[in-house]
């Protein structure tokens, strides 16, 4: 996987996304406006890492293989020992970190679209996650094994990349 590198205002905007943060509240915190971090900082910064159009979550867990995003640090080997999902749940991460919406993930499977976003609610609740992007930093955290150890390339955009 090659290093993709963000400009600095764009690191800030999508380590914000990375931890739940909403546009309005990295706004807050930097000396961006809204404006700028949503229409500029954010499609940028999706743009180095792939497609402008990719998901939070895709855009995320792109920069976190990239080395765009330092990776989080671990939880506390206690509190990743609280957390345990059915493979179904870990599915479903994978599906989020690889781009997909839930109207996608709902096709996939015989699940409607309002039970799969029931499903992501809950899987964040359990995570402590507050967002589907903050979900995929989560899961690193705490350790879950979400990627498919593969060498077949995985399509997170139009561009494939082996995992």
């Amino acid at each position: 996987m090659l290093k993709v590198e963000l400009s600095g205002p764009e690191v800030t905007a999508l380590m914000g996304i990375a931890h739940g943060l909403s546009v309005e509240e990295i706004s807050a915190k930097t000396s961006m406006r809204v404006k700028t971090v949503r229409g500029r900082l954010l499609p940028s910064a999706k743009d180095r890492l792939g497609h402008r159009d990719m998901s939070d979550a895709a855009a995320v867990e792109r920069a976190y293989l990239t080395g765009a995003l330092p990776a989080p640090p671990p939880d506390p080997p206690r509190s990743q020992a609280a957390v345990r999902l059915s493979p179904a749940q870990v599915s479903l991460i994978r599906l989020l970190s690889q781009g997909m919406t839930a109207g996608a993930i709902s096709g996939r499977t015989t699940k409607s679209v309002l039970a799969v976003e029931r499903d992501i609610r809950a899987l964040c609740e359990v995570t402590g996650a507050a967002t589907d992007a903050h979900l995929i930093t989560r899961a690193r955290q705490l350790g879950i094994p979400y990627r498919r150890r593969t060498s077949r390339p995985v399509h997170l955009s139009r561009r494939p990349v082996a995992l």
